[in-house]
């Protein structure tokens, strides 16, 4: 195979790629919102692949072309032209690339806060509707019945009437302040948390250490729905699934951040996380940190997670560090 050979061979598959590459650049010229940029790259692609086709046309037909070269010389200046500005243009795809993921991102977080702000209306209807609702009428039930219970002749039956009828009147109660806690809505969250301990039924062993250092001091609604809703979520997967012996909530604000650490000694859970390190989801049945992720994310806080027992390997525990930022949130 001669020099001559191999050199058309070269040409023909170098004509080949310029001529895909023209045609991928026009397509994607509506991707791009017919941006100059863009477009000037696709017309010098597109002269750049004609020079090519005529090149290799002359192979066969010699005669074929121009009487001189200076059409392929402005050719080649108007090719020049093209790149040169397009590629000094360029950038505002980039920056309109960006400005498009910033708007996706802003819709997003504000779709994930009403949704948040959908359910905590919800849940407040519904706690309201079993406290106003319900809860009147097993009152007038226990009234009622009280007033007839010497009617009853056995004793027993009596009693056990009257428990039931309060233990339903308390589970309304607890359903009622679980969905939307009153507690939190009068008092802030360190009230809440600590009246959310104290009505938990804890397993024989556990126990719950927290210290919150900034008080009584009261934040936005959302921030405060938020923080309670994660730190419930949080002690509700230690006790279903950890088997630890030992929970530390520690949350205080700083500069301008509300950072909440939250650890056990259980056995642990193993996240996916993002390169940055904040968790994105978690394997394992029953475990909620991607919702608690959601939420935090929604409030343009981060997650973060870690070991607690650092010496262990039967028992890792697990760390969890939130921080939410006080100002910007929607």
């Amino acid at each position: 195979m001669g020099t001559n050979t191999v050199y058309q061979i070269f040409l023909f598959f170098t004509c080949f790629l310029q001529v895909f590459a023209a045609v991928i650049a026009v397509r994607l010229t509506r991707i791009t919102k017919s941006n100059l940029s863009w477009i000037l790259i696709c017309a010098g692609l597109v002269t750049w692949s004609v020079r090519s086709v005529i090149d290799i046309v002359r192979i066969f037909v010699p005669q074929f072309g121009f009487e001189s070269n200076e059409p392929y010389s402005w050719g080649g200046i108007f090719i020049s032209f093209c790149f040169a500005i397009g590629v000094y243009l360029i950038k505002n795809i980039f920056v309109y690339n960006r400005e498009a993921e910033e708007k996706q991102r802003a819709y997003e977080k504000r779709l994930l806060n009403s949704v948040i702000e959908a359910e905590e209306k919800e849940r407040k209807r519904f706690s309201t509707e079993l406290h106003d609702g319900l809860g009147p009428i097993l009152s007038s039930i226990k009234m009622g019945f009280s007033a007839v219970s010497n009617e009853v002749s056995d004793p027993e039956v009596r009693t056990n009437l009257n428990q039931a009828i309060a233990e339903a009147i308390t589970t309304v109660r607890e359903v009622s302040n679980n969905l939307s806690p009153h507690v939190l809505n009068n008092f802030g969250i360190e009230k809440a948390i600590s009246n959310f301990i104290g009505k938990l039924n804890v397993p024989q062993g556990l126990n719950i250490k927290y210290d919150i250092s900034f008080g009584s001091t009261r934040y936005q609604p959302t921030i405060e729905i938020v923080v309670y809703r994660v730190i419930c979520e949080l002690i509700n997967n230690t006790i279903r699934h950890a088997r630890a012996t030992l929970i530390n909530i520690y949350i205080q604000e700083q500069k301008g951040k509300l950072l909440l650490e939250y650890a056990d000694n259980g056995i642990g859970f193993t996240p996916s996380v993002d390169p940055e390190g904040n968790v994105t989801e978690t394997t394992g049945s029953g475990m909620g940190y991607y919702n608690i992720v959601s939420r935090v994310s929604s409030l343009k806080g981060t997650v973060s997670y870690g070991t607690y027992n650092q010496l262990s390997t039967s028992r890792p525990g697990v760390l969890v560090k939130i921080e939410i930022p006080l100002k910007g949130v929607e």
